[in-house]
């Protein structure tokens, strides 16, 4: 099987159809494009990686889209025969830092070495309360926002990682431009100032993570449980991004995108260009990319405007980012 997240019809056919409801006060399920659930008003995310900033931001961006007001995280460290008591001690500095830093109590966890472990692996689970369900009606005509920038952390990782490669074609100037801070990739900022302008008209939130922005409007689509039509020509990405990936012969669009966020808002929640200004104000990147339709058509226009070409696009297969390098 291909590395990364399993595939959308593996997850669906062999993960999420066999779980079972147990508890009465299931508000919210976790499934394709809501990757949180919801029981009683306490939520619930996981992030999982190779790093632990990683691990940890990809569980906070899940719990964010949700509305909840986080209460802690437990972790789980999956470690080889080869980590020291040094290493340990390091990742957990790690969490604590980012801990204090966001004053997130660590509830507690699990650490255990194994000799079935390659390599480090995190388990970051984080829980929160939510006094409302996060998802509302959509209807056809409904907006759909990126904010946020195609490709953040796939472009991050591999210019970092392949930096002496890049620089047989690129000048070590450019390719540090595809250096991301790591701070870019906490999409909570994003989706607090979004429902700070918009409030009850922000109808739905989904991350980009794994498979790229491409994954995260399929995802998206099955979710709201209708079509959608993307314009590719307004989803905003750095040519930097664009230019690493044709290097490498992969797909920007399919490139982890962990650091963006795809929301729908109500059809007369704001003018589209008032939308994207009083974002913009706050040093946030935002774009309307398309709309929802009346169909189950998942469809991007590329091309001119006066030669456009329909592309539909298809559930989540891993990511291109492992194209390139083994693990994240």
């Amino acid at each position: 099987m291909e590395l990364g997240t399993v595939s959308e019809l593996v997850n669906t056919r062999s993960v999420i159809k066999h779980i079972r409801k147990h508890n009465k006060d299931m508000v919210q399920g976790a499934g394709i494009g809501c990757d949180y659930s919801l029981a009683n008003f306490v939520a619930a995310s996981e992030g999982v990686a190779a790093t632990p900033y990683i691990a940890w931001v990809k569980a906070l961006n899940n719990l964010a889209v949700s509305q909840s007001q986080i209460s802690g995280v437990r972790i789980v460290m999956l470690l080889p025969e080869s980590v020291t008591e040094e290493n340990i001690k390091l990742y957990m500095k790690e969490f604590n830092e980012l801990a204090d830093e966001a004053d997130i109590q660590i509830l507690g966890g699990h650490t255990q070495i194994g000799k079935v472990y390659n390599y480090a692996s995190f388990v970051v689970t984080a829980y929160g309360i939510s006094d409302k369900k996060s998802i509302k009606k959509v209807s056809e005509g409904d907006k759909i926002v990126m904010l946020g920038l195609a490709g953040i952390m796939g472009t991050d990782i591999i210019a970092r990682k392949k930096t002496e490669e890049l620089s047989s074609r690129f000048a070590k100037s450019y390719i540090e431009r595809a250096y991301f801070d790591k701070s870019e990739y906490n999409i909570k900022d994003k989706a607090d100032k979004l429902l700070e302008v918009l409030g009850e008209d922000v109808l739905y939130m989904h991350d980009v993570s794994q498979g790229g922005i491409y994954g995260a409007l399929w995802q998206l689509g099955v979710r709201i449980k209708h079509g959608i039509n993307i314009k590719h020509a307004e989803i905003p990405i750095r040519q930097e991004t664009v230019e690493i990936c044709n290097y490498f012969d992969i797909n920007p669009y399919l490139l982890d995108g962990t650091g963006a966020l795809l929301a729908v808002i109500r059809d007369d929640g704001i003018e589209e260009n008032d939308l994207e200004k009083r974002l913009s104000e706050s040093g946030i990147v935002a774009r309307v990319i398309g709309t929802v339709t009346g169909d189950n058509n998942k469809s991007v226009i590329l091309g001119a405007q006066d030669a456009p070409e329909t592309r539909f696009l298809s559930p989540v297969k891993g990511d291109e980012v492992y194209k390139i390098i083994d693990m994240i």
